[in-house]
């Protein structure tokens, strides 16, 4: 069913706190932060948690020295304030939010919530600081505070990454389940008919003559041990009246076996809590079920005979909410109910540490990709994993690094693509399981040869991309565009390698006019006379159209364009990686691409004899037609790069694998 979504953070600014000493960032309604070890992601919901976190004491908005950002010298001494501005959008088709926090709007439109944390120096008569305070504030105004009150109507409930998912879900007053069903409201009647119900069934054991004599065990030695207590008479009861603890007392069972919480993995069970906060915190606004009563009143307020279409009654007297409801008409629901049926309710926003823990890879996928994609709750996830990001919505990734001393922070909320392209782009990632997220460094390749081709030309030169965190990623195509949009927006460096796909013109005549014309003739070696570059062309036109570089400083000598576009971190070959690679080599190298397809082939001595002709011949176009018709490119490459040689690796390729590893160098200084 179609749901409306909760408000959520749209933009967060902190100063001074921890490890951000200015960091701006605009969000989306669901956010994947990575980053790795100790960038930040914890202390970023922190700062979240000073401003929105109900459960936080005023203790805990208390700040010390080391709060401060590592840069600042003595900053209690210097008058240094830490300052959090988070705003909240989403929020104004509910009209109790928007009553609520009239004094804390800072933009109509979009509408547009403003609250600030700020830690801040007392000052004496002389100006000598006396002590440092907090103060949380709405819109503008620092007069107008933001209160616990405040937070009952929009807050943050973080799940930490090390959590005791059974305990939680233990049977208590804290259980989600058991908030989740207080929030239905069933009748105390009815409880406590189950509960009497419940005793006088109970009754029977209670008469064993086995338990009466442990109940008179038990007497007698209590009676002993407590001497002149009063009060002490021992009753033993297998349930208990209260209609309260018999609601907390229900819990989940799971599976044929009805196995309890604690017989499940850890997985499984952080997967149920997750669904039961999901759950939880959903709006609360249109009520799922009716009772008979309630519904009533609300058909005297219902001109339009809304309720009638959109509940269907039960066996029990209820009135059920449909499941399958349009979205105009749920909206025109919504706002009927916020007119005739107020109820106190709190708009959380939900941050998980580590959603991850004890989850296998395809199951991290599958409820994720369901949470990201279509929850009504605004969650903020802070994860390590590969197919949690890769299942995340395009604008949805947030990336804190480490630069120059302080983390900052990355965003692809406002990331402008093409629809197409953002689809074809979501489409690799969720294939390659987001590894383009959680590079140090990117490089970018058009094709399966390169991919196995630059690691194993890296660890040739001793610089294995592992140990540097760079990551190569086959796009299989040249549309490099998008995927540079997003390594730029979430400042990863990045290299690309393209083919240059060598080409002449040719004067032929054109059979249908008779006419001469020229044509493009691709796949041959060159021949001295006027050349192109097909690869050139492209690159030109990517740069120029994301605005890193000016058409007119590209000069005509493709020699000359091709260091300006190294400058750039754009790498192009003169023909393709394999032919490149043929036409470099000495005998030795001859011999080694010689022996490769030798091995694959399973021994067809007329097939190999063939292939060693062209390749003496130096017909490598011929050559490589027979590398795809007979073995594939890839898997070429692949048994290629396990013998590979520096001989055999082309200049573009070891000048722009020494250019990302400087660029991660410098980033990480």
């Amino acid at each position: 069913m179609a749901q409306f979504k909760n408000p959520y953070i749209y933009r967060v600014q902190i100063k001074n706190f921890r490890n951000f000493l200015n960091v701006d960032v605009e969000l989306d309604h669901k956010q994947v932060i990575i980053g790795e070890n100790n960038v930040g992601k914890t202390n970023f919901l922190r700062a979240i948690q000073l401003v929105l976190d109900k459960d936080f004491s005023d203790n805990d908005r208390q700040l010390i020295e080391s709060d401060f950002h590592d840069s600042l010298e003595n900053p209690l001494d210097n008058g240094i304030e830490i300052e959090i501005i988070l705003q909240i959008r989403g929020y104004e088709h509910n009209s109790k939010l928007v009553a609520q926090f009239e004094d804390a709007i800072v933009n109509a439109s979009p509408a547009t919530l403003q609250f600030t944390y700020k830690y801040f120096p007392n000052l004496d008569e002389k100006g000598n600081i006396r002590n440092y305070d907090y103060k949380i504030y709405k819109g503008r105004n620092e007069e107008s505070a933001f209160t616990n009150e405040d937070r009952n109507y929009i807050n943050i409930y973080v799940i930490k990454a090390l959590r005791d998912v059974e305990r939680e879900l233990k049977a208590n007053k804290n259980s989600p389940l058991y908030k989740l069903v207080k929030r239905y409201e069933i009748a105390k009647e009815d409880l406590e008919d189950i509960s009497e119900a419940m005793q006088e069934a109970a009754k029977e054991l209670l008469e064993f003559d086995e338990i009466v004599h442990i109940k008179k065990t038990i007497q007698e030695r209590f009676t002993t041990l407590s001497g002149l207590q009063k009060d002490n008479e021992i009753n033993l009861r297998v349930f208990d009246i209260d209609t309260e603890r018999l609601l907390y007392t229900l819990q989940v069972y799971m599976g044929i076996k009805e196995r309890p919480i604690s017989e499940l993995s850890l997985g499984l069970a952080n997967i149920l809590y997750v669904s039961l906060m999901l759950i939880l915190l959903k709006d609360r606004t249109i009520l799922p079920l009716i009772k008979g009563e309630k519904f009533k009143e609300l058909l005297v307020e219902d001109k339009n005979g809304l309720l009638k279409k959109l509940y269907i009654l039960s066996e029990k007297g209820n009135y059920i909410l449909q499941s399958e409801i349009d979205v105009e008409i749920l909206t025109t629901l919504y706002a009927f109910m916020d007119q005739y049926n107020y109820r106190p309710q709190s708009f959380t926003i939900l941050a998980v540490e580590e959603p991850e823990s004890h989850l296998h890879p395809v199951l991290q996928r599958l409820i994720y990709r369901e949470v990201l994609h279509k929850s009504g709750t605004s969650v903020i996830f802070t994860s390590h994993s590969t197919f949690i990001a890769s299942v995340a919505p395009l604008e949805s990734i947030v990336h804190i690094r480490r630069v120059e001393g302080s983390s900052k922070i990355y965003s692809t909320a406002r990331l402008n693509i093409a629809s197409a392209e953002r689809r074809d782009i979501e489409r690799y990632i969720d294939a390659k399981r987001g590894e383009v997220y959680f590079g140090k460094g990117i490089i970018l390749c058009e094709g399966i040869t390169e991919e196995y081709i630059i690691p194993a030309s890296a660890y040739l030169f001793g610089t294995p991309l592992d140990e540097y965190g760079i990551v190569v990623c086959n796009i299989n195509s040249t549309n490099f565009k998008p995927y540079i949009q997003l390594l730029n927006t979430l400042h990863i460096p990045w290299v690309l390698f393209t083919d240059g796909d060598y080409y002449e013109l040719e004067k032929v005549i054109d059979p249908k006019t008779g006419k001469d014309k020229i044509v493009k003739k691709h796949h041959i070696m060159s021949t001295g006379d006027d050349g192109h570059y097909l690869g050139n062309r492209i690159i030109e036109k990517l740069l120029v159209d994301l605005a890193l570089i000016d058409k007119k400083d590209i000069p005509d000598d493709y020699i000359d364009q091709d260091n300006l576009f190294s400058e750039k971190g754009c790498f192009i070959g003169c023909y393709t990686l394999e032919i490149d690679m043929m036409n470099k080599v000495n005998k030795n190298g001859t011999n080694i691409l010689k022996a490769v397809y030798k091995e694959l082939i399973l021994g067809s001595k007329e097939m190999q004899e063939n292939f060693e002709d062209v390749i003496d011949g130096k017909d490598y176009w011929q050559a490589l037609e027979k590398i795809e018709a007979n073995v594939s490119k890839g898997r070429y490459a692949q048994r290629l790069s396990d013998k590979l040689t520096k001989e055999l690796i082309p200049n573009y390729i070891e000048k722009g694998i020494a250019t990302i590893i400087q660029k991660v160098k410098e980033g990480n200084e």
